[in-house]
């Protein structure tokens, strides 16, 4: 599961102006010293499982405010949870991993026909991304997968999109569409959850995800013999994201556990959604919320696996302040305030 890539490096508020490249080229550098060949199986309790049921059903603040201490836990101590009681049906889960896989298995012309950043489309980063690509992260050894990519923002709607043709893939568009819209609402549902895990009023998110930007991306991770050219379906990396939310149809998720110093296999459990914290948000909170390097599997068997990766964030041009629980006079922010869009190397108004 992959956004998009940035360091771990603190940063003084008051240095230089951010450098993405700067950034994302410190990441490769530092993912290249990960040693990830000896991964442990999880073990009970080393990713938490959040019931969101009690607080979406009551909405009462004292069930806001347990499942706000089990939210900070995660994210201080862990960086990943599994959240259930989540409120999206299992057959909408369901009915979208059967169109992607429909997509993924047709044919190579149909889905070069709305490749990825091509020259004639006006907007990059959403469509096919082939596989053994090198983005998202970016990486000297393709990445053993292949995707399909949609994002929305304040002035991106899902029109501005590339979509597969409709007379292939009838109910593709449609149903996609109405997860990301399910997604989105599901975002927005956690956000008093996240406010109250920091200490801060309910609403305190609600300015900055008046018009959030989120991608979608719906990845097929083909079964290969692993070797050193094969050696990840997504290399390790950590997420540029608020929070990223992934449904997957098989286990193939492997986390850093910071309790446990050892990369670790993430279980699969059946309905649930597996939430980590981001780049951004681990700035936002001045450290605070650990953002957790991972990396995606294929089988080595002769059976794919799917994944669907909701990356959330703030309106792109939103300012991300140090959150005032999250600063002190002893504890002084370490991230000059940034937007998404500028963390991404994008000036406002291109």
């Amino acid at each position: 599961m992959s956004d998009s890539t940035s360091s771990n490096t603190q940063t003084s508020a008051n240095s230089s102006p951010f450098d993405a490249m700067a950034k994302e080229r410190q990441l490769r550098q530092e993912s290249d010293q990960w040693d990830t060949s000896a991964p442990q199986d999880a073990a009970e309790g080393d990713i938490p499982v959040i019931d969101l049921a009690p607080y979406f059903q009551s909405g009462s603040q004292a069930d806001l405010d347990q499942v706000a201490a089990q939210l900070r836990e995660a994210c201080e101590q862990v960086g990943f949870h599994s959240i259930i009681g989540h409120g999206i049906d299992e057959s909408q889960m369901e009915a979208t991993f059967k169109q992607i896989t429909q997509f993924h298995a047709s044919d190579l012309e149909l889905k070069q026909q709305i490749l990825m950043d091509r020259a004639d489309w006006p907007v990059g980063g959403m469509g096919y991304l082939p596989l053994k690509n090198r983005k998202l992260p970016a990486r000297d050894t393709g990445n053993v997968n292949e995707a399909f990519i949609i994002k929305i923002d304040d002035e991106l709607d899902m029109n501005a999109n590339q979509w597969p043709d409709s007379s292939t893939l009838p109910e593709f568009r449609p149903v996609v569409e109405a997860y990301a819209r399910a997604m989105e609402n599901l975002g927005k549902r956690l956000l008093p959850v996240y406010a109250r895990a920091l200490d801060m009023p309910a609403d305190f998110f609600n300015e900055a995800f008046v018009n959030p930007l989120y991608r979608l991306r719906m990845t097929h991770y083909p079964a290969v013999e692993r070797d050193p050219e094969n050696a990840f379906g997504i290399s390790p990396h950590v997420d540029t994201s608020f929070f990223t939310i992934l449904a997957q149809n098989q286990p193939g998720l492997t986390i850093y556990s910071e309790r446990r110093k050892a990369w670790i296999n993430a279980p699969l459990i059946p309905g649930a959604f597996i939430v980590n914290s981001g780049e951004l948000l681990k700035q936002w909170t001045n450290d605070r919320f650990l953002s957790t390097r991972h990396f995606a599997n294929n089988n080595d068997s002769d059976v794919s696996r799917y994944s669907i990766p909701f990356f959330f964030n703030a309106n792109p041009h939103y300012k991300m302040e140090c959150i005032p629980s999250c600063c002190s006079a002893d504890n002084p922010a370490k991230y000059p305030p940034i937007s998404y869009a500028e963390s991404q190397g994008v000036v406002q108004g291109e």
